[in-house]
């Protein structure tokens, strides 16, 4: 399958090393450069590519303003390519918020993370290409709804969130909500690339009142901590209910993976789940919810309206995995009348 690339970047030096990197492919055909973000809005309309690489600070029209108008008239996938990472986190995230797919590093000839960098473009856009292709149906995996590996007794409910595409704006949103004596531990799995990771917490962190922080390996959810998957290799609770990176036989696009982390979950926490499915591309997170609520868990997945991309929650509800199809604003109050009942009928027992 052939990937038709677009290139939004006012530098010379950056657009002559982008087409050299996508010319060594020969599925990846590059329809059309724009110098600005408006140019790029406009050619978008006429000819809608695959994918965008986008640049973020430009004349005129910067990369976030560009991304929320294409994402309203001509939707299609954006990863932000950007050389100005120092001081910029709120328009990255800003921009991921309004539809953009991911974040990488642009290449720059002959630094030492140039092969790094020019990797991990290459390495999203197989993402999409494989996202845009024909998918396998969806199905549950009824057997992790056996729970026979748990060795720690877990004393709360978890709540874990998925998201990728728009995730950023919509967890922002959720979290600001959160009291700061909010009772259970949070997990994120955010598809964002590992050099983006560390900002990506210290934004949402400045967000909430609850503290926000990439989860090291061997950490244990608590109450208090909101804790965001930081490393591209899959995040999983492990038998001794700690967050572990490792990897996983589980066919995933994505790394992190909220299939698989959904599914650890499944396996290793023996109290009540909340899994909340958010915006974004694709069907990762799917199976897993669905698992969830087959294991007796709390599903949501967000509402068709307010997301950024309705894929990864709509392969969802096809499935009927989720109990609640509902926006950003909603889901705190749900959240919280849904642990209020809990809390009620276990005071009656």
């Amino acid at each position: 399958m052939t990937m038709r690339i677009a290139i939004v970047n006012d530098n010379k030096g950056h657009l002559l090393m982008l087409s050299r990197i996508l010319e060594k492919c020969s599925t990846h055909e590059i329809i059309w450069i724009a110098y600005d973000g408006r140019e790029a809005v406009e050619k978008c309309r006429l000819d809608k590519p695959d994918i965008i690489l986008m640049d973020l600070v430009m004349p005129k029209m910067n990369g976030v303003m560009a991304t929320r108008e294409i994402m309203a008239q001509s939707p299609c996938a954006i990863l932000l390519v950007t050389a100005s990472v120092a001081g910029n986190a709120s328009l990255i995230f800003e921009a991921m918020g309004a539809g953009a797919l991911d974040v990488v590093k642009t290449p720059i000839f002959g630094d030492r993370d140039e092969e790094r960098d020019t990797d991990a473009i290459l390495g999203k856009i197989r993402i999409v290409q494989n996202l845009i292709a024909p998918g396998k149906p969806l199905r549950s995996d009824n057997s992790l709804a056996e729970n026979n590996n748990v060795h720690v007794e877990t004393r709360k409910p978890i709540l874990c969130f998925g998201a990728s595409t728009g995730g950023p704006a919509a967890l922002a949103t959720i979290l600001s909500q959160l009291p700061v004596d909010f009772p259970i531990p949070v997990v994120i799995i955010q598809h964002v690339d590992e050099y983006f990771s560390a900002s990506f917490a210290d934004w949402l962190n400045k967000q909430c009142q609850l503290t926000v922080q990439i989860a090291r390996h061997g950490d244990r959810p608590e109450v208090g901590k909101v804790l965001i998957a930081g490393t591209s290799n899959h995040m999983l609770m492990d038998s001794q209910q700690r967050l572990v990176y490792a990897d996983s036989n589980e066919e995933s696009n994505y790394k992190p993976s909220v299939n698989v982390f959904f599914n650890s979950l499944v396996k290793h926490w023996d109290d009540c789940i909340i899994a909340c499915l958010l915006t974004g591309m694709g069907r990762d997170g799917a199976t897993g919810l669905l698992n969830i609520r087959n294991k007796g868990g709390y599903t949501i997945t967000q509402s068709k309206d307010s997301c950024a991309v309705y894929g990864m929650p709509k392969a969802a509800d096809d499935i009927d995995a989720s109990m609640h199809s509902i926006t950003p604003e909603e889901m705190p109050s749900f959240i919280m009348e849904f642990l209020n009942h809990n809390k009620q009928m276990a005071e009656r027992l």
